[in-house]
C-alpha cells in the first residue's frame, strides 16, 4: 500500500496591523515621557517605579512590563526619551563622524532638558539611568579611541576613550555651567575643540 505524502502549506507570518502598530508605538513613548517626567521633578530614589510610570502614563503596570519587562530596560527608554527631546540624531556615537556631527546639538540640548539632565547626574535613580549604559557607553567610545589611533595599547585606549566620553558629556556641561557660567553654545564649542585636540595627538601616534 502506497502512502501519499501530505503536503504542508508554508505558514503565513502574523499580520501585524499597521494601526496597532502607531498604537504600540505612542503607548510606549508616553511611557518613556512619563518617566522622564518623573525624573525632571527631582523625585525621590524610589519613585520612578513600574507603578507610578504608569500612574503617570495613564496605563495599566502591566502595559508598562509589556514594553518594558526589566527594570534596565525602562532605564533604557528613558534614556531614549530624554535624548530624543534633545534633538534628533542624539544617541551613542560609534564613530569619530557621529561623535563631532551630534556634539553641538547634544550641549544645547542639556540647556533645553536640565531639569532631567541635571537629575540624571545627582539622583539615584538617574545614576541607576545612566549606569545601566556604562558597557554600551564604553564599547563606542573605545571603539573611537581605536579609529583615531588603531595601536593603542589597552590602557591607553582605555584612557583615551574615557577622556573623549567625559568632553561629550553632562558631566562637563554640569560643571562648566556651574563653575564658569557657560550655557550650552559655549560649554560645546570649548569640549568640541578639546575633543578634536585630543583626536589630532591621537592620530599622531597612529
Amino acid at each position: 500500500m502506497t502512502v501519499s505524502k501530505v503536503t504542508r502549506k508554508p505558514r503565513k507570518p502574523p499580520y501585524r496591523s499597521p494601526l496597532r502598530q502607531a498604537q504600540a508605538a505612542q503607548t510606549r513613548e508616553r511611557i518613556e515621557c512619563a518617566a522622564a517626567d518623573l525624573l525632571g521633578e527631582g523625585s525621590t530614589a524610589d519613585s520612578i517605579t513600574f507603578r507610578a510610570v504608569a500612574e503617570r502614563a495613564g496605563v495599566t503596570e502591566m502595559t508598562v512590563y509589556r514594553h518594558f519587562p526589566t527594570r534596565q530596560a525602562l532605564m533604557h527608554g528613558l534614556w531614549h526619551q530624554i535624548n530624543a527631546r534633545m534633538a534628533p540624531g542624539i544617541g551613542m556615537p560609534d564613530n569619530i563622524d557621529a561623535l563631532l556631527a551630534q556634539h553641538a546639538a547634544l550641549f544645547a540640548g542639556f540647556d533645553r532638558q536640565a531639569p532631567q539632565i541635571v537629575a540624571s547626574l545627582v539622583t539615584e535613580q538617574g545614576r541607576e539611568m545612566r549606569s545601566s549604559l556604562n558597557e554600551q557607553r564604553c564599547k563606542a567610545f573605545r571603539g573611537i579611541a581605536r579609529e583615531a589611533a588603531p595601536t593603542l595599547s589597552p590602557a591607553e585606549c582605555t584612557r583615551a576613550a574615557a577622556v573623549l566620553q567625559l568632553l561629550h558629556s553632562a558631566h562637563a556641561w554640569m560643571s562648566l555651567r556651574e563653575q564658569w557660567g557657560l550655557d550650552g553654545r559655549e560649554i560645546g564649542a570649548a569640549t568640541r575643540w578639546a575633543i578634536e585636540t585630543l583626536l589630532a595627538d591621537l592620530r599622531r601616534k597612529a
